[in-house]
């Protein structure tokens, strides 16, 4: 059985590009480690797309992905790979302390179907993105979601590809109707 391999930890290039984030390593290419804050508004509405956002990917529902970002304040649209990457870390977290009966393959193949339903422009990054993450191909990961929205639409992608063919679509989406309980309580 093939298993996710990283010379980091499990979670590769992912964990290491958000460390570069958090330390503002990022920010000539218009990232500046903006940390999602529960409490304020604007927070709360980044997790709310997200969430959102990885929602409409595990259905496949190309209105929803579209209708999680339109209309998204300045503020709220940098937050949104902050979001999509705690969401994508939980799953990989889950996945990875399990037993490992999901190959790459499984992984790419859910995420060429899942990205369909994406805005074409980043459909092709999203996938590379993904097949370079099964490849263990950190270095290209990193420089495929340099963007804020591809970085959100490839975490949003990968996470719903793991879960939905790890879990199943319904548990994923159960979990993220909890997700949704626990941001509603935050008001």
């Amino acid at each position: 059985m093939t298993s996710y391999r990283s010379p980091l930890d499990p979670y590769g290039a992912l964990w290491a590009a958000d460390r570069d984030e958090a330390d503002g390593r990022d920010e000539a290419d218009g990232r500046d480690g903006l940390s999602v804050v529960p409490g304020d508004p604007s927070g709360r509405e980044a997790m709310r797309r997200g969430l959102a956002l990885v929602r409409a990917y595990a259905r496949r529902d190309a209105a929803a992905v579209a209708a999680a970002l339109d209309g998204a304040e300045h503020a709220v649209a940098r937050q949104l790979p902050s979001v999509t990457g705690d969401i994508l870390r939980l799953v990989v977290g889950i996945v990875m302390s399990g037993p490992r009966t999901l190959t790459p393959a499984d992984v790419v193949c859910a995420a060429d179907t899942i990205a369909a339903v994406g805005p074409p422009h980043h459909e092709l990054a999203v996938t590379q993105a993904v097949r370079a993450w099964a490849d263990g191909d950190d270095m290209h990961l990193r420089t495929s979601w340099r963007d804020g929205t591809a970085a959100a639409h490839g975490a949003a992608v990968l996470a719903a590809a793991l879960a939905v063919r790890a879990w199943g679509r319904d548990p994923f989406l159960g979990l993220l109707d909890t997700f949704d309980e626990v941001v509603d309580a935050c008001r």
